[in-house]
């Protein structure tokens, strides 16, 4: 199964890739894939990639880098995947390994901006080219002197959510961040308040940018049309949300919220368990999400969720694949670009499901890409520019 993008090569873009650094010798032994055996044809390189936590959506980010990777013969790059406790100093101690065991390139989920920011300085001084993924780091000062970055862009994510849940008359909304302060948790929460913001509505005095930030200590001055009546962290994981959600229906009662903003499926199906062990119809409020996995796509067929936004790991693998794959070649390459979303709703989902990319069936993910059965192409422009890179 090959396949050639050729348009890696071909396509006008903006930035330049940066030049190829040669391989070290010898190339530092992963446990992630056999050797495969070299050809006089072939670029073989080695890459380190880090995710600052143990998260099926790294996991999965992974998984397509490596298919990916194996669909083509031109550049044998093999990967080792390792995995930290969330820590600033564990990410800057992973990259400063990966640059001493002499790898060709060092691929990061970062812990926050300001040790991103040290990393790349220490892959520019030891001339390794530093990938970012999933989390923007455009705000670092030094970020143009990453190779790449591929993130989805939050703010739109949760704006898209904000724009269905406007325009549905919801007015009290529980919102379950992924992490209070994270700033990628923010920035959805900010993007959804902007959605009511740019219809028209009141939020209590404040900017959709200030309530993200101020959280429950924003003072309303009950002119709001939309009020976020409870924040909780749900830290990315189904236990954490479930706990959240019951203190939420504890807190309020059935009757005192309309729905919640649920930032990704393994929260909501915990905030879905506490619905209904509370003896709650899910599918008498509204619940957004944003991450778009299968078991979703079955959770808005069946009415328990209004709507989700298809935003699958796995694309971001493989769109990082390709990056990698041109730097080494010498060719040119978008550097900073979002994956694209795709929302979907009670309303439409039937119409949508067929051009949803699957996010956690890895396997029907690489057979997707294979035949080309949704958007792969990287210089594609429903792959949007990063425009804090600018």
């Amino acid at each position: 199964m090959i396949i050639m993008v050729a348009a890696l090569g071909l396509a006008a873009c903006n930035n330049a890739a940066p030049e190829a650094t040669p391989a070290p010798a010898p190339a530092p032994e992963t446990n992630d894939q056999e050797e495969a055996p070299a050809t006089a044809d072939v670029i073989s390189k080695t890459v380190g990639l880090y995710a600052d936590a143990a998260d099926s959506y790294y996991q999965l980010l992974n998984d397509a880098l490596v298919g990916v990777n194996a669909m083509y013969d031109d550049v044998d790059i093999k990967v080792d995947f390792k995995v930290g406790q969330s820590t600033a100093d564990e990410q800057l101690r992973a990259v400063e390994d990966f640059i001493t065991a002499g790898y060709d390139a060092l691929c990061v989920i970062q812990n926050n901006p300001n040790t991103t920011s040290e990393c790349i300085e220490k892959a520019v001084a030891a001339n390794v080219p530093y990938f970012g993924m999933t989390h923007d780091f455009a705000s670092a000062p030094n970020a143009r002197d990453a190779a790449g970055a591929i993130c989805y862009d939050f703010f739109e994510g949760g704006y898209l959510a904000g724009e269905d849940a406007a325009a549905r008359g919801i007015e009290r909304v529980i919102m379950i961040e992924g992490v209070l302060g994270q700033g990628s948790a923010g920035v959805f929460s900010w993007g959804f308040l902007q959605a009511y913001e740019d219809a028209g509505k009141s939020l209590g005095g404040y900017s959709a940018e200030d309530i993200a930030k101020l959280k429950s200590e924003a003072k309303l001055d009950g002119t709001q049309d939309v009020e976020i009546v409870f924040w909780a962290s749900g830290n990315w994981f189904a236990e954490a949300a479930q706990k959240a959600m019951q203190d939420a229906i504890t807190s309020l009662g059935k009757d005192g919220f309309d729905g919640a903003y649920v930032q990704n499926n393994p929260m909501m199906e915990g905030v879905l368990v506490a619905l209904e062990d509370a003896g709650l119809n899910p599918s008498d409020y509204w619940l957004g999400s944003c991450n778009g996995r299968e078991i979703s796509w079955d959770w808005v067929q069946q009415g328990k969720v209004t709507m989700d936004v298809n935003q699958p790991g796995a694309l971001e693998g493989a769109m990082l694949s390709q990056q990698l794959r041109a730097y080494f070649k010498g060719e040119s390459y978008r550097q900073y670009i979002h994956p694209y979303f795709t929302p979907y709703n009670i309303d439409n989902i039937q119409e949508l499901l067929p051009s949803l990319v699957p996010a956690t069936d890895i396997d029907a993910f690489l057979l997707g890409y294979a035949n080309q059965s949704f958007t792969t192409d990287i210089n594609d422009p429903k792959f949007k520019d990063n425009v804090g890179f600018k």
